[in-house]
């Protein structure tokens, strides 16, 4: 045997006697997600996750102790001043005792609007006089 037969025999040894090629060679296009089958969405519901995850942090986090009244008056925050008095002042209108002629659940919601508006309105002054505070 020639030096070049037992180094070729050599190579083919290494890999069990099977053809064996450079990497990225003989037409491979590489990797493609696209490709995987994936029956089960795993791949797309990391993309989502992702996506998610990146516009809620985008988001204004909205304060804890405002989440609830919020939601009681049907706003998202952010929010100004101006916008939670004038949602007041609508839901007040409709569930006011008098316009729904003494109905009780309308008074018991009229009571719940009522400290929402008031937890928003401390929330807000409060705000507005700590930020003169620290302006003066």
């Amino acid at each position: 045997m020639s030096s070049a037969q037992i180094e070729a025999h050599l190579r083919a040894d290494m890999s069990w006697d099977r053809p064996s090629w450079k990497i990225g060679h003989i037409g491979q296009k590489g990797f493609n997600e696209e490709d995987v089958l994936d029956p089960l969405d795993i791949l797309n519901a990391s993309r989502a996750d992702r996506a998610r995850r990146h516009r809620q942090s985008r988001e204004p986090k909205t304060p804890e102790p405002l989440r609830e009244p919020l939601a009681t008056m049907g706003l998202r925050w952010p929010v100004s001043l101006d916008e939670v008095k004038s949602r007041y002042k609508a839901l007040a209108k409709k569930h006011h005792p008098d316009t729904n002629h003494g109905d009780p659940h309308a008074e018991e919601r009229l009571k719940v609007i009522n400290v929402a508006y008031s937890t928003l309105r401390t929330h807000f002054t409060s705000n507005i006089e700590s930020d003169l505070e620290k302006s003066a």
